[in-house]
């Protein structure tokens, strides 16, 4: 894949997964070493929520982070 694809098409990409897949739900995390994208929407309320989300792979930049997510769902 191109590593010159721009964060606009990235986020349009993964918009349109989340549309296919996930009624719309598209969650974008940012922690403070770490970004972190996913389909759906986590419960952060619940234990399961939580596994869910550390269970992502964490990447350093967002576009990684959406990049991976569009190649490997």
């Amino acid at each position: 894949m191109n590593k010159n694809i721009d964060l606009d098409t990235l986020i349009f990409l993964a918009e349109n997964f989340a549309e296919q897949f996930e009624d719309g739900h598209l969650t974008i995390m940012k922690f403070t070493t770490e970004w972190k994208v996913m389909l759906g929407t986590p419960n952060l309320d619940s234990e399961e929520g939580r596994k869910e989300v550390s269970k992502l792979n964490g990447h350093k930049t967002l576009e990684k982070a959406l990049l991976d997510l569009i190649l490997y769902t």
